[in-house]
This record gives structure tokens, sequence and C-alpha cells, in this order.
């Protein structure tokens, strides 16, 4: 799957019409990209990273994403009703990650990542700021998880014994 370039998004956002299920319906596919994308690299990662820490941590992500993607698939088949049901999130533990040593394709991989869910962050408060009631609420409520998801992301680079030596070299 390709990923959606930055431009692509900011058309949709500049797009967003509250009164549009039109326009709703083209940023919650964005969404969907999104979801689907994070889900397949997190499902990578735990292939890449079997049997290590690393590994509980991309498996918890990949739940993640999968509630995410499941519950923008219900707001799009429901985004036509008349009275749209608020869309409830379950939330998830996080596993514990120890300070461990990992090498330059582990930490390429959690930087990129990191990336990404700050980047999800901003699409979500964007759309949010651009809709109103039930669709808004659902919006923040993704950008509030992302930005867990940066902070643990974040929590992660800080606790690697090495990160200074795989970024500076």
């Amino acid at each position: 799957m390709e990923f959606v370039k930055a431009k692509e998004i900011l058309k949709v956002i500049e797009k967003l019409d509250p009164e549009s299920n039109k326009t709703i319906l083209e940023a919650l596919k964005i969404a969907q990209h999104i979801e689907e994308m994070s889900k397949e690299l997190y499902k990578n990662e735990t292939i890449r990273t079997k049997g290590t820490e690393l590994e509980k941590f991309f498996v918890f992500l990949v739940k993640e994403e999968e509630m995410h993607l499941a519950k923008i698939l219900e707001l799009q088949k429901n985004i036509n009703k008349k009275e749209l049901k608020k869309i409830s999130f379950s939330k998830n533990l996080a596993p514990e990650i120890h300070s461990i040593p990992i090498g330059q394709n582990e930490m390429t991989s959690i930087l990129y990542s990191l990336w990404r869910e700050k980047k999800a962050v901003e699409f979500y408060s964007s759309a949010a700021e651009k809709t109103k009631g039930t669709v808004s609420i659902f919006f923040k409520e993704l950008a509030n998880f992302e930005k867990k998801h940066v902070a643990l992301f974040e929590e992660l680079v800080e606790g690697m014994q090495n990160t200074r030596e795989l970024i500076m070299g």
C-alpha cells in the first residue's frame, strides 16, 4: 500500500466541511489508510523483533491499529445516519519496555514510527477542529490515542542504552 503524501492530506483537511458527509468520508478514508499502513508496519516489526522485548511492544501497537481501523470502518458505515452514535474505544495496557540495547535497524524503525505517529496526531487533531459533534469527538479520541503512541515511542528512545551512538554515529 502506498504512503499518503502530506500534500494529499492537506487537500483533504482544507476541503473538510462539517456539513458534508462526502468530505468527512474522504477524511475517514485517509484515516483508514493511516491505520492500515501503521498496522502493516508494526506487523512487520513483530516479525523482525521476534523473541525480543520489542516484539511485545509492536504486537500491542498492531492491536491498537486494528481497533482504530475497526472504529473508522464503523463510522464510515454509519456516517449517513441522521443521528450518529458516539463510537467508544477500548483502552489497552501497553507492555512495559525496559532499557534495552538495540541495533540500527530497530532504531530506524522506531524513529520512523515515531514520526508517523506524530503525523497521525496532526491529521486527527486538524480533522477534529474542522468537524463537529460525534465526528469531532471521534477524531479527538483518535488523536489522543496517537499522542499516547508518540509518548511510548519517545519513552522507548529515551530508555535505549545506546541511542546516542546509533543516532550520532
